[in-house]
């Protein structure tokens, strides 16, 4: 626990020191020791950024919809893989398929302690 605590403020001295020396380096116009180290790192960066602005800029509405479709389509094929194992393995207990009877409402209905209402629907099956 406090050495989350510790970690949460020391990272937050850190945020706060970095935007002080960014602040301070532009105000005097040289750059500081922080910068000067990040510098060899710059070509990188601005390569993976170009890379990621590059791939944003093929995706219009019409991109965008066919992606999620496409992303959609493969989460609820495997979703209904998963469903359809579980209801196999229920219908294979008697006890089970008794219970899917009752969800989808085709359960036996005892007349001496239904309401109403159930024996009504009871009935018109």
């Amino acid at each position: 626990m406090y050495t989350i605590i510790t970690l949460f403020y020391l990272s937050f001295i850190a945020m706060i020191l970095m935007v002080w020396l960014k602040g301070h380096e532009l105000r005097t116009g040289r750059p500081t020791v922080v910068s000067r180290l990040g510098r060899g790192s710059d070509h990188f960066f601005i390569t993976v950024y170009l890379a990621i602005r590059r791939a944003v800029s093929y995706v219009n509405k019409h991109t965008f919809i066919a992606l999620v479709q496409w992303v959609a389509f493969h989460i609820l094929l495997r979703v209904r893989r998963v469903y359809v194992e579980i209801k196999h393995r229920i219908l294979q207990n008697p006890h089970g398929k008794r219970m899917i009877d009752a969800v989808r409402g085709r359960g036996e209905i005892k007349h001496h302690g239904a309401s109403f209402y159930l024996r009504r629907i009871a009935e018109g099956n």
